[in-house]
């Protein structure tokens, strides 16, 4: 059995400190065997804003795996994001943007799904190349097979049940689809600031979206499950959902996810 817990869109320069606090004594009581931070550490890629992430990440239990989000890299030095995005990443958070673990029952592959640039206004929205997914496909297939396998990224790779023409992450139906082949049985992301999950599974016709209890949810034993997480520390909520993360249980072959709700004085339990 492991006990992995997921956070996301934690966004320093527009935190709450109480919410800040009240998740390090979480997780340093819990000490899950993993933690999974799925992007957004930043509001706006600052040094000063990176700063207060790297002394939160160093409060953390360990082991930690991260991916970057579409703020960790700059708005307004272009010179940096284009030449150098991950520069200031690399130095506070992580060296690789693109990490893996593995251990006796769990295999995690990270992707980095932020573009620095877009042929569109809006370059906030994620995608995943080709070659993201060749190479995910090759880091899956080297796992031994009785592992049970998580793909983390930033940007959604299942739309919410309320927005079905909700925006996704670029080559989505194309990842899943190489995913489902090497039985990954969850996906793990953020960015919307909402929690979710639906279950995207081959129908003969293209992909199935049943969406599954938000409170509580399980996936694998031949479903993959997509798991969407709330923002865990910003202000920036959406609606009228409070600050959230996912505590996740890994155990014969299936992952319950259970949300974990901020009540202005501790965490309890979604539902």
């Amino acid at each position: 059995m492991r006990r992995i817990s997921q956070i996301s869109d934690l966004h320093f320069g527009r935190t709450d400190p109480a919410v800040v606090e009240g998740l390090v004594r979480e997780l340093d009581a819990d000490r899950p065997d993993l933690l999974i931070i799925s992007g957004d550490f930043t509001m706006a890629a600052r040094r000063s804003e990176y700063a207060e992430a790297q002394a939160f990440l160093a409060r953390l239990p360990k082991p930690w795996i991260a991916v970057p989000g579409n703020h960790d890299i700059s708005p307004f030095h272009l010179f940096q994001r284009f030449l150098r995005p991950f520069s200031r990443y690399r130095r506070f958070v992580a060296p690789d943007t693109e990490p893996t673990f593995q251990d006796a029952e769990i295999g995690v592959v990270c992707l980095n799904t932020v573009r620095t640039w877009a042929p569109e206004q809006d370059w906030s929205q994620g995608k995943i190349r080709r070659r993201q997914i060749a190479m995910a496909e090759a880091r899956l297939a080297a796992m031994p097979k009785n592992l049970f396998k998580i793909v983390v990224g930033h940007h959604p790779f299942m739309p919410p049940p309320w927005d079905e023409e909700a925006r996704l992450v670029g080559r989505a139906d194309k990842a899943l689809a190489a995913f489902r082949r090497h039985g990954v049985g969850l996906t793990l992301a953020g960015h919307l600031h909402r929690h979710y999950a639906r279950f995207a599974e081959a129908d003969g016709e293209g992909t199935e979206r049943v969406a599954v209890d938000a409170a509580r949810m399980q996936g694998g034993r031949g479903r993959l499950l997509a798991v969407q997480a709330g923002s865990a520390t910003s202000t920036r909520l959406r609606g009228n959902e409070p600050n959230a993360y996912n505590r996740i249980r890994i155990e014969d072959g299936l992952a319950t996810v259970t949300v974990r709700l901020w009540t202005g004085t501790g965490w309890a339990d979604a539902g």
